[in-house]
């Protein structure tokens, strides 16, 4: 029978002794460092709407609020490196009996994950499904992407070891039930499902989060936003394992871990992560904010970009120990 392994926190992330803010030098190497389909598909597929300088997908327009360009493209390459540092840089955690033959990526984005998995086990057939073709051409030969909305009817011929998603819990998905469901249908008998997920709240085990936190301020309008739309932006850890056995798994499983927003953390390699968190928003909050707020929350865009710099100046402050729970 098909088996699921939810991933989602560890002890306290212990903080490093060291200035309250960034320096000039520290936030100029964040800027630098932080901002850089194998299938044939219809060229109506790439007349991408454009709104607020920024460009959207075309297929099921709409459906997807965020943006598809090269920033949002870059800002979710640095999103997969904080996540991936936060979870020990472990690819998958679902206990396979032997090496995967047919994996399914689902909502690849620009498809670090499945380029990895692809040229981590080459003797494997691996599938990224994504609603815009923003995926590079030159990729290992045992991957192909396609375009596919997962909110729909999956119609895969294949039956596969593990189905992967990440980051799915903002803005992409809005029938949980439904996506387990297919999963569990796509599935060959022991395989697993693999939901990596985490909420747009920030916490902190010293509680330095400022009472009048702006980014907070943010979170929470940002999650009225999409719950607008019919999204969450929270991962409720028991409601995601309750869905999966309603679809048919066992051995349900929660691993939890912390994503730090900042290089705060002392342990180098969280401390690295808590830089990609750092630059994902940095660099995306425009890109995250402006259909949330204009067209959901009726914000002007002189009013937004206010709110976005007194959230920049609160992320460049190292006296708050923040992360996104996993």
């Amino acid at each position: 029978m098909a088996e699921p392994l939810a991933v989602g926190e560890t002890g306290n992330i212990e903080a490093r002794e060291e200035s309250s803010s960034l320096s000039d030098n520290d936030s100029a190497y964040y800027d630098d460092d932080t901002e850089a389909s194998t299938r044939s598909v219809t060229s109506s597929i790439y007349d991408y709407e454009t709104s607020h300088g920024r460009t959207y997908h075309a297929y099921h327009a709409g459906k997807y609020i965020l943006p598809n360009d090269e920033d949002e493209q870059e800002r979710c390459d640095i999103m997969y490196h904080a996540v991936r540092l936060s979870v020990g840089n472990k690819l998958f955690f679902a206990p396979l009996v032997t090496e995967p033959t047919c994996v399914l990526d689902i909502g690849t984005g620009t498809g670090l994950w499945a380029i990895e998995l692809a040229d981590a086990y080459p003797g494997a057939q691996v599938i990224g499904t994504d609603l815009s073709p923003i995926q590079p051409s030159y990729v290992p030969p045992n991957l192909q992407f396609e375009i596919a909305d997962a909110d729909e009817e999956w119609t895969f011929r294949q039956r596969f070891d593990l189905v992967h998603s990440r980051v799915m819990n903002d803005t992409s998905l809005k029938d949980w039930p439904h996506f387990y469901r297919e999963a569990y249908k796509v599935l060959q008998p022991g395989g697993w499902v693999e939901s990596q997920e985490f909420s747009y709240k920030r916490y902190s085990d010293d509680g330095s989060l400022p009472a009048d936190s702006r980014l907070t301020y943010w979170e929470d309008l940002w999650t009225e936003g999409i719950n607008k739309m019919g999204h969450t932006g929270h991962c409720d850890p028991e409601l995601v394992m309750q869905q999966m056995r309603d679809a048919g798994f066992v051995n349900v499983t929660r691993l939890n871990f912390k994503m730090p927003i900042g290089p705060w953390p002392k342990d180098k390699r969280l401390r690295e992560a808590g830089l990609f968190g750092y630059a994902n928003l940095m660099n995306g909050l425009f890109g995250l904010s402006i259909k949330v707020f204009s067209q959901l929350l009726g914000w002007q865009v002189e009013e937004l970009e206010v709110l976005l710099a007194e959230c920049r100046q609160e992320l460049r402050r190292r006296d708050i120990h923040g992360y996104w729970p996993m």
